[in-house]
């Protein structure tokens, strides 16, 4: 090995290792044995003068150390993918891969218009969509899994960076002529809390944010029905079972039919909810993310947004 360098297969199961969190399930995605493992992060030690990892049970603990060369691995993964994209850029070809992880409740936001315009623009790139609570889509962004992550109030993260945010307070929604929908005063949670409810499971900022809004007014809901999906959310309400807690943005296309109102709440926990784009801080963006990123920003400008955003009962 040269000096001053260090070991490219080394570093390779190291970080597998890492992400697995024990030498045997990184031997099991590298298809070789343990001991193979063991020896070259072994080596890896020996390289760096240091310990990378701490034995816990049959798993594996990084160190301080060990931190700081996964950070190495996943800017030097992130540098040679753009490097790759700008000699693609310089043969003419526009080509890759780029995952998105979102919420349920921004798929339709990625769906009019920004997925379209992008690949006419980068017809070479493959777009993956994932859905991804609050929670999942920091760690995968966190984790270089994902390029970009569209997440309502993530937890904050700092290997993660907040590059736009747009205000979107979370509204009882309704159907048109609910007694909530039809009283002139704003109505309050407690106010809520009268009628059966449907809200958002845990792991979702939607669910942390019902949390501090019970905090805030000092009761405990007792929803009927916890989900992971939005759309069964808004069926619930559809029903006409009861209520259910969710931004304007999530329900527009209902809202624009007149299916359901939104009803902004004198909450100030609910009001304060923002949605959030995210990159994984200090990765190099490759122009196809950066451009994404410009999409989803563009889109959020948009008058259909705010005309949605209107909507909701003040």
């Amino acid at each position: 090995m040269t000096a001053g360098t260090l070991n490219e297969k080394r570093l390779g199961y190291f970080y597998e290792a890492a992400m697995c969190g024990s030498v045997r399930g990184a031997a099991d995605r590298l298809n070789v044995e343990p001991s193979v493992v063991s020896r070259q992060i072994q080596l890896l030690e020996q390289d760096l003068g240091v310990a990378l990892f701490e034995r816990k049970g049959r798993g594996i603990i990084a160190t301080e150390a060990a931190a700081l060369v996964i950070a190495h691995c996943r800017n030097r993964m992130a540098s040679e993918e753009a490097l790759r994209e700008r000699i693609d850029d310089l043969a003419g070809l526009r080509r890759g891969t780029l995952n998105v992880v979102a919420g349920e409740g921004y798929m339709d936001l990625l769906m009019n218009g920004i997925v379209d315009t992008f690949g006419q623009q980068y017809p070479g790139v493959q777009v993956n969509v994932e859905l991804a609570s609050a929670a999942e889509a920091v760690r995968k962004v966190a984790s270089d899994e994902a390029h970009l992550g569209i997440a309502m109030n993530p937890p904050a993260h700092p290997d993660v960076q907040i590059v736009r945010e747009q205000s979107q307070p979370v509204c009882i929604i309704a159907w048109p002529d609910h007694p909530l929908a039809r009283r002139r005063a704003t109505p309050s949670l407690q106010d809520a809390s009268r009628y059966s409810l449907a809200t958002m499971g845990p792991g979702f900022g939607l669910h942390q944010l019902i949390r501090l809004a019970e905090f805030a007014e000092n009761l405990q809901l007792a929803p009927t029905l916890t989900s992971s999906s939005i759309e069964l959310l808004k069926r619930f309400v559809m029903k006409r079972l009861g209520l259910t807690f969710l931004s304007a943005g999530a329900a527009a296309s209902e809202i624009a039919r007149g299916d359901l109102v939104a009803i902004r709440t004198t909450n100030a926990a609910l009001e304060s909810a923002k949605m959030r784009v995210i990159v994984r801080a200090e990765r190099i963006q490759t122009a196809a993310a950066r451009r994404m990123q410009e999409l989803v920003g563009a889109a959020l400008d948009a008058p259909a947004v705010a005309r949605s955003a209107r909507r909701a009962r003040t």
